[in-house]
């Protein structure tokens, strides 16, 4: 009887060890809340074919002007915040599976690597600007046309040209109350987004070689890094950003290996690749919108990689 007792007691840990907790946490984008019928599409489904509890981030929704908090909110701001949430909610598990759409693809990543000892096993980044955003699409534009300063300009009388527009989001004013701002990136321009504070330091681009190397550190304890995208994007510039790749001054397209993210290994992204730990997922004839709840981009990009966590 004791030996069939001590039996019982190893075989039910060892089936404890094997059946990790898995809990998947997703982030909105930009202009968006958590409870858009495609982010629910991508609950249903999930939890539906995997048994996976995922929870959607309730926080920064929507677009409403400040001083009210919302998905325009400076990206420097909504990051911790959004961490705390997400500390509560990993604690629950094992392992988690970060998913990011557009805009909080981003935010996610900022959360990785400022995450000391994280326990995300799975980063799905899905239509995120991860190199940056180096136009502004013209849904963008018209936010900005609606800045109160802006709108002060044009009442006297001044005009704001093309070219000013494209300036626009390094001026402190919008970088610090227009969260797209934050990871716009015009190759045209490099020098001047080196002066803003959220990009270039999410990117090791600048900062101290302390926070640098804990940003990488942090980076790298990622198993598995999952890219989605496709070239008919018509929201994010270039499409090849949500590959980690991007577009030089005299608009070439650099694939992610001659990037000087990946070539200097700024922040471990060279490193995730050369443990083969970087699947990119490309899908052609969808919209920016249209990836969250795409059943090609559900049944071959985001499937397979929650069915990858879970049989290891």
């Amino acid at each position: 009887m004791l030996v069939c007792l001590i039996l019982i007691a190893i075989l039910g840990s060892v089936t404890g060890l094997e059946a990790d907790k898995v809990g998947i946490v997703h982030m909105h984008g930009f202009w968006q809340a958590f409870d858009e019928q495609h982010h629910l599409d991508f609950k249903d489904f999930v939890e539906e074919k995997t048994g996976v509890k995922v929870h959607l981030i309730d926080a920064f929704n929507d677009l409403a002007m400040p001083p009210a908090e919302s998905s325009i909110t400076p990206l420097n701001v909504q990051v911790p915040e959004i961490l705390k949430m997400v500390k509560n909610i990993a604690a629950q598990y094992d392992k988690i599976i970060a998913v990011g759409f557009s805009q909080g693809g981003v935010i996610w990543r900022a959360m990785i690597e400022s995450w000391d000892d994280h326990n995300v096993d799975t980063f799905i980044s899905i239509a995120a600007p991860q190199s940056g955003q180096a136009g502004i699409p013209p849904k963008y534009l018209a936010s900005l046309g609606n800045l109160p300063f802006v709108k002060m300009a044009q009442s006297q009388g001044k005009t704001i040209s093309e070219a000013d527009m494209k300036l626009l989001p390094y001026d402190p004013r919008v970088q610090q109350v227009f969260a797209p701002s934050n990871y716009y990136r015009n190759p045209v321009t490099y020098q001047l987004y080196l002066t803003t504070d959220f990009f270039p330091k999410l990117n090791n681009e600048v900062g101290n070689k302390k926070e640098k190397r804990k940003q990488k550190n942090n980076f790298e304890r990622l198993r598995k890094l999952v890219l989605i995208g496709g070239p008919d994007e018509e929201t994010i510039v270039p499409w090849q950003s949500e590959m980690f790749g991007f577009i030089s001054a005299d608009q070439n397209i650099i694939p992610m290996k001659k990037t000087k993210f990946y070539k200097k290994n700024l922040f471990g992204l060279k490193t995730l690749d050369k443990k083969n730990a970087i699947t990119k997922c490309i899908k052609g004839g969808l919209k920016h919108n249209d990836f969250p709840n795409s059943s090609e981009v559900l049944n071959d990009c985001v499937l397979p990689a929650i069915q990858d966590v879970l049989s290891g």
